[in-house]
């Protein structure tokens, strides 16, 4: 017993450092809320991703998935701690101070990735915090944009223009008016490009699927960068696919159930097929040398 504890010792400093932050994150309350009584840091954060970054919810789950991926690789490493990990740790009290002093909730959260890679590294060594580094940046999907509203309305004004565009060469007669698309000769009521057909919500989520998709699947950094980096016109492509199919049944007279059922459900039938295919397709297309060669040896097997 006293031998398996002594070969544990390092889990204590990352559970009292874990305590630490809970401490801060779920007990003491220090931001103000909309109400002007103070707040939680964890319940801003609930609060946020119940607005605009429903996808918030997953990080934590993903991050937990991540570490049982892994853990058995970290145990493997030697355990040599590292003085240079406390320069996280600091970074991260600054953070925290300065959000505290300038009511920024965000900045804890930004600083959660130095946190935990700093304190791994401090207590176990860099071999170890390495395996940490997916995992703990993961934790950024998870942080509030500020700028949410104004990338939404430059993507409601894209997607409003490329579809007016596309119909009218196609031989559609229609009118486009801001985010509004609607029958010239009024065959269908115009359809306004909300905030939630912008396709925001969907590429945050698409970017986050793309990070674990190219994490797990590509073994060189520059192919795991240029995956992720596709995800953004992945995504304007699949919204455009999904606001026009719409825009093609209302012109062939079937403008409720275009407007209705099919606009609830073509999110799940074009916009995530079409992006999803998209990375395999390109996942497939970066690594085609090495696909030859496995289905070479698998011939002459």
């Amino acid at each position: 017993m006293l031998e398996a504890l002594k070969k544990h010792t390092y889990l204590l400093p990352l559970a009292a450092l874990t305590m630490v932050v809970l401490l801060f994150w779920l007990i003491i309350p220090i931001y103000p809320n909309s109400s002007t009584s103070q707040e939680r840091l964890v319940l801003w954060i609930a609060d946020a991703w119940r607005k605009d970054f429903a996808h918030g919810w997953a990080v934590p789950f993903l991050f937990v998935y991540f570490i049982y991926r892994i853990w058995p690789t970290m145990k493997s490493e030697p355990i040599r701690g590292s003085g240079w990990g406390l320069l996280g740790v600091a970074f991260v009290i600054l953070l925290y101070i300065v959000s505290v002093r300038t009511l920024q909730p965000r900045l804890p959260l930004i600083g959660l990735p130095f946190l935990i890679v700093g304190g791994t590294m401090y207590v176990c060594g860099w071999k170890v915090a390495r395996h940490m580094l997916f995992p703990a940046f993961f934790w950024w999907f998870a942080v509030s944009v500020p700028g949410l509203q104004q990338a939404t309305n430059i993507l409601q004004i894209a997607v409003t223009k490329s579809c007016y565009e596309v119909g009218t060469f196609m031989g559609m007669d229609l009118i486009n008016a801001g985010t509004e698309i609607k029958s010239g000769n009024d065959s269908w009521d115009g359809m306004d490009i909300a905030e939630g057909c912008s396709g925001i919500r969907s590429l945050m989520a698409l970017v986050m699927i793309s990070a674990i998709y190219s994490y797990f699947t590509q073994t060189k950094l520059w192919k795991m960068a240029f995956l992720f980096g596709c995800a953004l016109p992945l995504a304007l492509v699949a919204n455009f696919f999904r606001i026009f199919t719409i825009i093609v049944l209302a012109e062939m007279g079937f403008s409720e159930f275009a407007a209705g059922v099919y606009h609830d459900w073509a999110g799940l039938l074009f916009f995530f097929p079409i992006a999803l295919a998209g990375l395999f397709l390109i996942d497939k297309i970066l690594n085609w040398n090495e696909n030859k060669k496995v289905v070479r040896k698998r011939i002459q097997t």
